[in-house]
This record gives structure tokens, sequence and C-alpha cells, in this order.
């Protein structure tokens, strides 16, 4: 026997009775439920089952063959007042990821289908979790698109468009161009958004396009040959907006702005830092430079860490120097970095004789050896 499946008419309610029809070790099974099991990329309801005066939570919720599967905690432990077939039960679902989930349902709904709308692309891979929401399409889309795309939606939001949804008949199925990532076979549950989407869905949605509050499109990529979106609605987006807002407030906080200045603040910062830091790296070259002038050995100590300078400066040794010749660079850590090597030396051979004495991690060729040195103690 089927599990009637009271969310598809019902998705606002938010308990229910029932009686049960079996109890497979922890997994309850009911004649009717409230709770949508994990289906169709979205993760399930959860909430409590009462049975003999105890709360029983809901842990997970899935579907096999049309029957659906409450599992919960601590409902089957051989006790006088476990769970068991004929009992009269009562169930209450967690409203709050109900609806979240809803939201962000609707909103995917109303994006896949602009989408599909204006592109043709199909979307190939849906996830819908309690953090994100993961839309896959079959086609790669710009960021001026996405942009646009996201206007559209919001603007259907403010319109409060109605969505239905509803099991039409085998027949009127046939002339309905509707929206599925798969074959499917027997009643189909049609969710309509009109002049938006339509689309074969098995989940619960809201009633019109206004409850899902707004949509941000907050990250995406290339993947597949298409794209990868991830987007937030409802009190997800507003959260979203909340902790974009607080760190907008802070960065122009910190440089003595307002939050429209905040960016332009930052990137005036960073131009200033890369300015700086050539300044730096040129400073540091000319006196790395001037000590391998002014010192006769081959032996070359310095803080200098970056790698093109002590490159540079160690072209520059060997040149002026005979022999072999080593850059020590230290800063910070116990060991030391350097480079070795010399005219008409081998040197491999350096890097055997620096093994025989430290301890040495490191390689190379021929003509330069690279690596770390630990000091002795």
């Amino acid at each position: 026997m089927n599990t009637i499946k009271l969310y598809d008419d019902k998705p606002y309610n938010t308990e229910f009775s029932a009686e049960v029809l079996r109890c497979d070790g922890g997994k309850i099974v009911l004649d009717r439920t409230l709770f949508f099991p994990e289906e169709g990329g979205q993760t399930c309801d959860t909430g409590f089952i009462e049975c003999h005066g105890r709360r029983f939570e809901v842990e997970h919720v899935s579907e096999e063959d049309g029957v659906i599967f409450h599992r919960i905690s601590d409902a089957y432990d051989q006790s006088s007042d476990a769970i068991k077939a004929g009992d009269k039960v009562t169930g209450s679902i967690d409203w709050k990821r109900r609806f979240d989930n809803m939201q962000n349902h609707t909103g995917e709904h109303m994006f896949s289908g602009i989408v599909h709308s204006l592109k043709g692309y199909d979307n190939v891979g849906f996830s819908l979790t309690e953090n994100t929401c993961q839309m896959d399409y079959n086609g790669k889309l710009t960021d001026k698109e996405i942009r646009d795309i996201e206007e559209q939606v919001n603007q259907a939001i403010y319109k409060a468009i109605p969505v239905e949804c509803r099991y039409p008949s085998e027949e009127e199925l046939k002339s309905i161009d509707y929206r599925s990532k798969k074959e499917l076979n027997g009643a189909v549950r049609i969710v309509t958004i009109p002049g938006i989407d339509v689309c074969a869905c098995c989940a619960p949605h809201v009633r019109t396009t206004a409850e899902v509050g707004a949509l941000k499109v907050l990250s995406h990529l290339n993947y597949k040959g298409g794209t990868r979106l991830y987007i937030a609605c409802g009190n997800r987006a507003y959260r979203e907006f909340v902790s974009s807002f607080d760190a907008l407030t802070d960065i122009g906080y910190l440089f003595s702005t307002g939050r429209p200045d905040a960016f332009g603040a930052v990137k005036k910062l960073i131009s200033e830092k890369q300015e700086l830091t050539g300044k730096l790296v040129s400073c540091q070259k000319d006196e790395l430079f001037r000590q391998i002038d002014e010192e006769d050995g081959n032996e070359i100590f310095t803080e200098v860490d970056d790698r093109n300078i002590l490159t540079a400066a160690f072209n520059h040794l060997k040149e002026t120097h005979d022999g072999a010749c080593f850059i020590f660079s230290k800063k910070g850590d116990e060991n030391y970095t350097f480079l070795a090597g010399g005219e008409g030396i081998d040197a491999r051979t350096l890097l055997d004789q620096l093994k025989s004495r430290f301890t040495v991690r490191g390689g190379g060729s021929r003509d330069m050896i690279q690596g770390t040195v630990s000091p002795l103690q």
C-alpha cells in the first residue's frame, strides 16, 4: 500500500494523524504523512511523531516504491510503549525547515524556467540542503546573463504570481510542454508558475512567488561544459544581505567612509600596497647586490625571502665570484632556504657536501641546487 502524501495537497499543514502500518527496526511506515522524503535533490522534512505519550524525533525520511519510511530515534526498543502496527500516532513537521525548502525550491524553478526560456538550457542537476541551493545547467551563462535573469526572477517575485501544483490526467499531460530531468511513469505532478515555468516536481512549493521573498545568486562557475550556480532565497537571502551589509559597514568604519565608498577605499589600499611592495622589492634587490659586491666571501646570508630576488642575486654572485657560491635566506623559520652552484662546478656535488654535515632537503641540476637546510644545534 502506497503512503498517502498529505504534503501534495496541504504543504502548509504542520500536524497530522495517521495509523502505523509497520515498524521495521526504527523505520516507521504510516498510512499517510506530511513528511516529505529526501527526493528530487531536496533534503527531507524532519520533526516528531507522538505515540503512547512519547515523542520520537524523525531523523530522516525516505521513499521506496511509493512507501515512505520515517526513521525515528529510540522508536523500537521492545518496551510496552514501543511503536507497533495498528497504533494511532500524530506527527508534526519542522515548519521552519519546510518553508525554507519551499522558498528555495520555488526560487530554483523560477530561475531555471527563465534560463530555459531565454537560452534553451536544461537544469541537469539540483541539490537543496540545509545550507546550499545548487543548480547545474547544460550551457554557459555569462555574468551579465546571470544578473539579468536574477533581476527577472525578483521582478516576478514582486508580482505574487500564483504557484499551481496538480496531477493532470494522462491525456492532458500529453499536451503540456513541461521541463523534466528524466522520463516519468505513472501520475506526474506538474508545478506551474504562469509565464515563468512549467515543470514536473514532487516537492512542496509556496502559494505565490511573493513568498519566495527574494532570490540572490551567490556564486557561479563553469562546470562540465555548462554552468553551476548557488542561490539563496527568502530568509537565506536575507541572512546573506545582513552578513554582507554588516561586513561592508565594518570595512567603511575602518576607512572612515560610508558603505558606497568602501570598495573604492579597499581598492586604493591594495594599489598603494602593491606600489610599496614594488619599492620594497627594488630596495631589497639593490641592498643584496650591494652586499654581494662589497663582500669577498662566496656565502651570503640574508633575510630576503622573495624567490625572484634570491635567484637574481645568486646569478649575480656567480658572475662576480669564483668557485662555489651559496645564498642562505632565513626569515622567521628555524631553517634556511638556499641556492648554490658555481661556474664550472657540478652543483649536485655541493648538495652531497651539505647533506654530509647538515639536515638538508632539496635538489636541482648541474647548474644550481636549492632547498632547505637546518642549522646545527
